[in-house]
């Protein structure tokens, strides 16, 4: 069954390209009733812990919190269990489908009942482009919609979060346990693609692991991934061991969370999984928290929630007799304390919400990673342009996926990832001095393979359609990412009602430090396709943005229009002195509040370089550390 529906959504987003068929896709919500409740049901609504979100840190605290039987934890989710949906389980389980359901576009949308369609305001440094930001809303959270990528955070920015908070506890080797804590590795099964350099690990990052998210490798690389690593290698970045023992720096295959066993996506539902038959932890589904709900002492402590089922309009209410933890993503958890009277005067006089704590805090000093990057025809490899643009060699990898886990579809699209950063004389060429100041060993630029055309990532699998139906040809694209980005946004609230999405602001590239970086960056993925070791593969001049974009001032005039998030928004409620910009203190507890915490990536002191989804589940495992050390 999950073939056949993987090949019908594909065929679907194919339709929606061409203006002749779209009006005729009608429906683009793929909503089931789900069960309201999973888990044992409680006389009475009262519970020890509250978890609002069911996400990457919400489903890993629950999991933790609930191994002891004496204590009652309900989560309360908005979103749809994903797995048990026809059509939305095959779309996260396999690996290849990261593509669909993430563009920039809002008609890429298929798995919708799965995303909560967030779209930015107008970005100015993206010439004032709304961007659709997709976020997950399911059980397992955005770890059931990112490209799967695992890679630690490096240890001089974990350094800076103990400086920033003022706790020593947040470095990185008082930390490598809880990163450790939530995963089991699996060593990449070299057999399976002998004709690739073989993928490096580091074993004893892992050692102490035996957590139920899966680490592993595709058990296909990319082809153009071999290509990309020995062009790296011939303009100056060596390949490396690893990404996960506090160093990023050089090019390697990306450990990944997908699971080796059945070649399926490894998400936080894996926590639930492993859960799920404890009679003490409810999961309610379907049911979005409109606010949490606070006694009349001094401070004010958090005693619950009201939300509303979704599929029926009803309301309830949950009572909590130890604390309320906020894992509601960094659009939504700042949202929430808002909408709940906590946060800037100015946002809550607006919308007339009694102000119950002010702070200023709520919501500012959002970073977030963009990406962009030249494309190119390639022959004598396959790359998803073959995929999107030839249904029968989908269909003919699909089966391959479902009987043998194997073939482009088990991999995860961005399977080489490499750091770099900037000499102090490079830095001073480009007048970004204050770059010098960021840790050692803190990368400017990430860049990723990205085996297809990506151009401004609106529709991924269109995109690749056309492009392979017009030229006949196959692409590839290098990514540049900025991980030490100076561009600051906002997350605001638009209603005093939850329900209604708030205004995502990132600010990307609108520092000029940025912008430069950025025009540079660009330069370096065209220097890496000018690679001897490109040549053999290449099938012709550059196809995006072309030839005819050379100056600076054209390059950067590309990059704002084609520019796409990397989906890390975060640090919307940053552990931080309240006078340098915090919400939080070192144990995620909200000031001027009791018994109220926020744990997930609005959390983040500051944003690490690379992606995120290790530190949450790290910040996660912490937070459950400290939520039992202080409830006893």
């Amino acid at each position: 069954m999950g073939l056949s529906i993987l090949m019908m959504l594909a065929l679907m987003a194919l339709m929606r390209a061409n203006p002749l068929t779209a009006a005729h896709v009608e429906h683009r919500r793929f909503d089931i009733p789900t069960i309201p409740i999973i888990g044992s049901l409680f006389e009475g609504k009262s519970f020890d812990y509250i978890i609002v979100g069911a996400g990457t840190a919400g489903m890993t605290i629950a999991a933790r919190l609930s191994e002891d039987s004496n204590v009652r934890v309900a989560v309360v989710e908005a979103g749809i269990d994903y797995a048990l949906s026809v059509i939305n389980k095959p779309l996260v389980d396999v690996p290849g489908s990261d593509t669909i359901g993430c563009g920039g576009s809002q008609g890429d949308a298929l798995n919708d009942a799965v995303d909560w369609l967030f779209k930015t305001t107008p970005q100015l440094g993206a010439n004032n482009r709304s961007v659709r930001y997709a976020r997950g809303k399911t059980i397992g959270g955005s770890s059931a919609r990112n490209f799967m990528i695992y890679q630690r955070a490096s240890k001089g920015s974990l350094d800076k979060w103990a400086e920033l908070t003022g706790d020593p506890e947040w470095t990185f080797e008082n930390r490598l346990t809880d990163y450790q804590k939530s995963v089991s590795f699996t060593a990449p099964k070299h057999e399976l693609s002998q004709e690739l350099p073989a993928a490096q690990y580091a074993n004893e990052a892992f050692t102490q692991g035996n957590g139920p998210v899966q680490i592993s490798y595709p058990n296909m690389a990319q082809p153009f991934s071999k290509y990309m690593q020995l062009s790296l290698n011939e303009k100056g970045i060596p390949t490396c061991q690893d990404f996960n023992r506090g160093t990023l720096s050089g090019v390697q295959y990306a450990s990944t969370t997908i699971d080796p066993e059945n070649g399926h996506r490894s998400s936080s539902r894996s926590f639930f999984a492993a859960a799920r038959s404890r009679r003490n932890l409810v999961v309610y589904t379907t049911a979005m928290v409109k606010k949490i709900t606070f006694d009349e002492s001094t401070p004010p402590r958090a005693n619950g929630i009201e939300f509303v089922y979704t599929l029926t309009g009803t309301s309830e209410k949950l009572f909590a007799t130890k604390e309320v933890i906020v894992s509601a993503g960094a659009f939504q958890s700042p949202q929430l304390l808002m909408v709940s009277g906590i946060g800037p005067k100015d946002q809550l006089t607006a919308h007339q919400i009694p102000i119950l704590v002010e702070n200023p805090n709520v919501g500012q000093g959002m970073q977030d990673h963009i990406f962009f990057g030249p494309t190119y025809p390639v022959h004598s490899i396959e790359t998803l342009t073959r995929i999107a643009a030839h249904p029968d060699y989908l269909a003919t990898q699909l089966l391959n996926f479902t009987i043998r886990a194997q073939g482009p579809l088990s991999n995860n699209v961005a399977d080489m990832i490499s750091f770099e950063r900037f000499d102090n004389s490079k830095l001073q060429e480009l007048n970004a001095d204050s770059l010098a100041t960021y840790p050692a060993d803190w990368p400017h630029i990430e860049y990723l393979s990205a085996a297809g055309v990506v151009g401004d990532f609106s529709n991924l699998l269109v995109s690749n359609a056309i492009a392979g139906a017009t030229t006949g040809k196959e692409f590839v694209t290098i990514l540049a990412a900025l991980v030490a980005p100076q561009s600051l946004g906002t997350v605001k609230i638009a209603s005093s009602d939850a329900s209604v999405p708030p205004l995502i602001d990132p600010g990307w590239l609108t520092d000029p430090i940025d912008q430069r970086i950025a025009v540079e960056a660009f330069k370096r993925t065209r220097e890496f396709f000018s690679a001897q070791a490109m040549q053999p593969i290449l099938d012709g001049q550059e196809y995006l943005p072309g030839l005819s974009v050379t100056s600076d001032d054209q390059i950067l005039e590309w990059i704002k229009n084609n520019l796409m998030t990397v989906w890390h928004a975060a640090c919307t409620c940053a552990m931080k002195n309240q006078e340098n910009g915090g919400v939080l203190d070192s144990h995620f507890r909200v000031y001027g509040t009791k018994n109220l915490r926020v744990v997930d990536a609005s959390a983040f002191p500051s944003l690490p370089p690379g992606h995120p989804t290790s530190t949450v589940y790290m910040i996660a495992e912490r937070a459950a550390s400290l939520i039992k050390e202080e409830n006893l």
